[in-house]
């Protein structure tokens, strides 16, 4: 399959996953409570370590043997956290994109008190990630030839765990048996290697732009109104287009279950992946 081939079905598979959003505008509102409950937590985490620590954390963390632990130990609640936020609205959205794609109707509270239907796997799967996470970061700090193993790592890890969502919400299985299922999906319908040839990074590079020249337009007039308005662009694409991108992880994950895929197509969603 030709590059140019590649490109026109990643720019078919993002369009139909905003026309989709189109159909149900409330999966929307997943990605935003998702960033705002991460920024909470992300001031709550920084402002909370320093209550119980204070002053005291600069001398602990230069501590060869006890700052590495407690650092890594601080990494690891982080990751945990965000995580646990980041994979509970994905979930939820899903779920919704699921049932949007079977052309049925569904709502926030729908796909939130799904989500917490399935609050022991999320969590199970929020402390795995965390933990991979946490061990990524070790590798990456021990020099370049770490860096250079944890993104490889980080890459197959990546490819392996790409249904693991799905899998885990809708199937009877536990977090490691996830896992293998979402590498099994991968290497029995398509082979080990994902092609990243969906146009969403183009997208992404638009919407850029876009707040880009409307910043500077707007610059003209007021600079915090440029800002604002440059800042709020960029907030509502990369919103639309990390809902568009649940959504399209859920009709590749119906796809390759036999369940309705809506308007997306068979064939198109087949070009997403490379066969070895």
């Amino acid at each position: 399959m030709s590059f140019l081939t590649r490109l026109s079905n990643g720019w078919e598979l993002a369009k139909i996953s905003f026309v989709t959003i189109n159909k149900n505008r409330s999966l929307l509102l997943f990605p935003v409570i998702s960033v705002i409950s991460l920024v909470l937590v992300l001031a709550t985490f920084i402002g909370g370590t320093f209550f119980f620590v204070g002053d005291e954390i600069g001398a602990m963390l230069d501590n060869d043997q006890y700052g590495n632990i407690m650092g890594y130990g601080l990494v690891f609640l982080y990751y945990l956290i965000n995580f646990f936020i980041i994979v509970f609205f994905n979930a939820a959205l899903i779920h919704c994109a699921v049932k949007t794609l079977n052309d049925e109707e569904t709502s926030l509270s729908d796909g939130v008190s799904f989500a917490f239907s399935r609050i022991d796997k999320i969590l199970g799967w929020s402390v795995l990630s965390a933990t991979v996470g946490t061990l990524l970061q070790v590798l990456h700090n021990a020099g370049k030839l770490g860096e250079f193993v944890a993104s490889l790592i980080g890459v197959a890890w990546s490819i392996l765990t790409f249904f693991v969502v799905p899998v885990l919400i809708y199937e009877d299985k536990g977090v490691i048996e996830s896992v293998k299922e979402s590498g099994r999906l991968m290497k029995e319908k398509w082979g080990e290697s994902l092609a990243a040839n969906v146009s969403f990074g183009f997208f992404h590079f638009l919407g850029f732009l876009a707040a880009l020249g409307a910043g500077f337009l707007l610059a003209q007039v007021s600079v915090v109104l440029g800002i604002v308005a440059g800042v709020a662009i960029v907030f509502f694409v990369s919103t639309v287009i990390s809902a568009a991108q649940t959504v399209f992880v859920a009709a590749v994950y119906n796809h390759v279950t036999g369940a309705p895929i809506g308007n997306f197509d068979g064939d198109t969603l087949d070009s997403v992946f490379i066969t070895k």
